[in-house]
């Protein structure tokens, strides 16, 4: 009998973050999603599309408007820019035009867990090198220059330490590093202005930006996202995408999204405030907080407590935060800004804790 790929067969998937099956009473603060709803510009797309009946058709094949919208708002062509079934594809797509026997990739550790799961899928025997943090959790730039590898591959805003690295040291990278350079900026709309690298991508021709919807605004649950490089890399990957990608709906919610720039600018302000307040709020209580320029917080407990056991505890109460097991993570928790009212909640069962002790 035929069998699959050995490749395949011993491929480990990644591990998305837990998806409670009933929400009603959960406190979802694990997988870094927007507390707040989409631009009220989404519903209103929506409905005309239901209303006109056109989900009888195909949609646009390479999210022509969205793109479009995309360039407008970065101040970019639209013919650097590549529409994605989320980011993740675009990533994998980059990896899969990159990749091939004998090729090397290296990144960050920790940075996102997916990116060798990605390379895995490629199905070519091609070596991963991890590259530890330095020990203030910023990336060791001379280290990643060294490994002389096809690609490296990192998230900025890093995922799970929450850290910037400065757009500067970014650029002087991709400029003396010799291979193809992903900065994948999920969480860069939470940082500290003009930290994005994406308009340089437009001109570096060994530098590609990945951006996501799931994040600032507010649409995990379509899956949309984009990769900007030159004109011409971009051209050659979109040889590799399916033909219609990304659905109907999901371009023009996305576009609708995109357009209302006032709304996305009000909730992000909300959750920089809050993540402002609940780092304060834990720092008080003993732990120490990394500075974060993402959604998220990434938390030592006080000494004598082990994360391990605060992500139980708080599970145990129905609050689902972050606990990566293994590395310096194995010290730390990561909570997604949520509301005010859960942050709250959060704050009081941590207290508990400490007083429990």
């Amino acid at each position: 009998m035929k069998e699959f790929r050995k490749k395949l067969l011993d491929l480990i998937p990644y591990t998305p973050g837990e998806q409670p099956s009933s929400t009603s009473k959960i406190i979802k603060l694990n997988t870094n999603e927007n507390p707040y709803a989409p631009s009220p510009k989404c519903s209103i797309a929506l409905k005309e599309i239901m209303d006109l009946g056109l989900l009888r058709k195909y949609p646009n094949p390479i999210s022509d408007s969205l793109r479009d919208s995309i360039a407008k708002v970065y101040g970019i062509s639209k013919e650097n820019i590549l529409v994605t079934n989320g980011s993740d594809e675009a990533i994998r797509l980059l990896f899969l035009g990159v990749l091939g026997n004998q090729s090397t990739i290296a990144s960050p550790d920790p940075t996102y867990s997916a990116y060798p799961v990605f390379a895995d899928t490629i199905m070519v025997d091609y070596r991963f090198m991890k590259v530890p943090l330095l020990e203030n959790f910023h990336f060791d730039w001379q280290s990643l220059l060294a490994t002389q590898a096809d690609l490296v591959a990192f998230a900025n805003p890093n995922a799970p330490t929450s850290l910037l690295e400065p757009k500067e040291d970014v650029l002087d990278f991709v400029k003396k590093f010799p291979g193809f350079v992903l900065c994948d900026e999920a969480y860069i709309d939470f940082a500290k202005a003009n930290s994005s690298c994406i308009q340089e991508a437009c001109s570096s021709e060994n530098l590609f930006v990945s951006r996501t919807f799931s994040k600032s605004y507010s649409l995990a649950g379509l899956r949309v996202g984009f990769l900007v490089g030159t004109a011409k890399n971009i051209a050659i990957l979109h040889k590799l995408k399916d033909s219609y990608n990304v659905g109907m709906l999901d371009q023009a919610i996305a576009q609708a999204a995109i357009t209302d720039q006032t709304y996305v600018h009000e909730i992000t302000s909300k959750i920089l405030a809050t993540r402002s307040s609940l780092s304060s709020s834990l720092i008080d209580l003993g732990c120490e907080v990394v500075d974060s320029s993402t959604n998220f917080l990434f938390v030592k407990p006080p000494k004598g407590h082990k994360a391990k056991d605060w992500f139980e505890k708080l599970k145990n109460q129905g609050i689902y935060i972050r606990y990566f097991s293994s590395g310096v993570s194995a010290n730390y928790i990561r909570i997604t800004i949520g509301t005010n009212e859960e942050s709250n909640i959060v704050l009081s069962a941590i207290r508990n804790f400490l007083e429990i002790a």
